[in-house]
C-alpha cells in the first residue's frame, strides 16, 4: 500500500537491539485495546461516511499519546490500527518506553506525537534508533498555534530549565485547537490512504463538531460560576490553555517547575500566601500523582483539596475519561462543581 518506516535491514537491526534491551529491562508496553478510545463512543452514526474499499493492510499508526490514540480512531476507524506508547491511567512526564516500542516504531507506517517538546528527549532516541525516516513522525501540535508557557512564578527564567521547553504542548485542553490537531490527522492518513480520503475528511468534519458540542458546553458550565471564582492553583502548569480559553486565571501549582523535584520551604510559604491573598477556594491534583502534599496545604489554609482530574493521560476504557471527549467533561465537571 505505501511504504513502512523500517527495511529490512533495519528490522535485523531491530530484532538485535530488542533481544538486548530486554535483558536490560522490562517491557512497559501494554497495548490498548480498540474499544479503549471514543471512536465508537463518540461518533454519531446519522453522519458517518461509509468506508471505501478497504486498503490491502491497515494503516499501522503509532502514538505517544493514548489521547492522540483516542482522535486517530475517531478519524481513521476501521482502516487504521492504532497503539498507543502510552498506557491509561499513566504520569505522561515519567513515562519511558519499553523495548516492545522499539519494534512498534519501526514497524509504522506512521507515528503521531504530541510535540512541543511535551516527549522530551525519550522520543528523540526512540525515533533515532528504530525509525528509518523521521518524515513519518508528525507533530500534532506544530499546528495548533502554541503558546508560551505563562510565568506565573517570581523568577521569569524558571521555565527555561523545565522539562518541556519554552512552549506549552497541553493544548488539548482547548478542544478549538483540537480541531486543528484532528485535521492534521486526517490529512496524514489522506496522503498514505489517498482512496479513504473522503471517508477520513468525513470522519473529522464529524469529530470537528462534537469539539464544537464539547467547547459550547464548557462555555456554559464556566457561565455558572462567578467571575472572582474563576482561579486555578493545580499540580503542575497544565491548564494555561483552559484558563486562557475559558477565562480562568492560574494563580499557582504545587510542584513550580516540573512534576519530579518537590517545592522548597520557600516556595510553600509563597503558595500560602499567594492562597490566602487571592482567595483560593481550591486546590486540584491530578489521577497520577500523590496528593499528599496537597492535602498538607490544603489543611494549612482551608482550601478544599481536589483531587483526581486527568491531565496528560486518558483513564482506564470504558471509565469516566475513557475517551477525549469524557476526559473534558469530567475536569469541567470537577472544576466547576469544587468553585461554585
Amino acid at each position: 500500500m505505501k511504504p513502512r518506516l523500517s527495511n529490512p535491514i533495519l528490522a535485523m537491526t531491530i530484532t538485535f537491539i530488542v533481544i538486548l534491551a530486554t535483558g536490560c529491562g522490562p517491557d512497559t508496553a501494554t497495548e490498548t485495546p480498540a474499544s479503549s478510545v471514543g471512536a465508537a463512543a463518540n461518533a454519531k452514526p446519522a453522519a458517518e461516511p461509509q468506508s471505501p474499499g478497504q486498503p490491502a493492510d491497515e494503516i499501522n499508526v503509532v502514538t505517544t499519546s493514548n489521547i492522540v490514540a483516542d482522535w486517530v480512531r475517531a478519524v481513521g476507524q476501521d482502516r487504521v490500527e492504532v497503539f498507543s506508547l502510552l498506557p491509561p491511567d499513566t504520569d505522561a512526564h515519567t513515562f519511558q518506553p519499553g523495548a516492545r516500542d522499539i519494534s512498534r516504531v519501526a514497524d509504522a507506517d506512521l507515528v503521531f506525537s504530541i510535540g512541543l517538546s511535551q516527549e522530551a528527549g525519550w522520543l528523540d532516541e526512540l525515533i533515532k534508533n528504530a525509525a528509518r525516516d523521521p518524515a513519518g513522525v508528525v507533530a500534532v501540535g506544530d499546528a495548533v498555534d502554541p503558546i508560551a508557557f505563562v510565568d506565573i512564578f517570581d523568577d521569569p527564567g524558571e521555565h527555561g530549565d523545565d522539562e518541556h521547553g519554552p512552549l506549552d504542548p497541553h493544548f488539548w485542553f482547548d478542544p478549538t485547537r483540537v480541531r486543528q490537531a484532528v485535521d492534521v490527522i486526517s490529512a496524514q492518513l489522506s496522503t498514505l490512504d489517498p482512496d479513504g480520503q473522503s471517508f477520513y475528511r468525513g470522519n473529522s468534519d464529524s469529530y470537528n463538531r462534537e469539539l464544537d458540542e464539547l467547547h459550547g458546553w464548557i462555555q456554559a458550565q464556566v457561565s455558572l460560576l462567578p467571575e472572582e471564582n474563576r482561579l486555578l492553583l493545580t499540580f503542575h502548569d497544565s491548564f494555561q490553555y483552559f484558563a486562557q480559553r475559558y477565562g480562568f486565571k492560574v494563580v499557582g501549582t504545587v510542584f513550580s517547575v516540573t512534576t519530579g523535584s518537590e517545592p522548597t520551604a520557600q516556595d510553600l510559604t509563597a503558595l500560602i500566601e499567594t492562597i490566602e491573598r487571592e482567595g483560593v477556594r481550591a486546590i486540584f491534583t491530578e489521577k497520577s500523582h500523590s496528593e499528599r502534599l496537597a492535602h498538607r496545604i490544603a489543611d494549612g489554609t482551608g482550601a478544599r483539596h481536589v483531587g483526581g482530574l486527568y491531565t496528560g493521560s486518558l483513564g482506564a476504557p470504558g471509565g469516566e475519561a475513557g475517551t477525549y471527549l469524557n476526559l473534558m467533561r469530567y475536569n469541567v465537571e470537577t472544576i466547576v462543581g469544587a468553585l461554585k
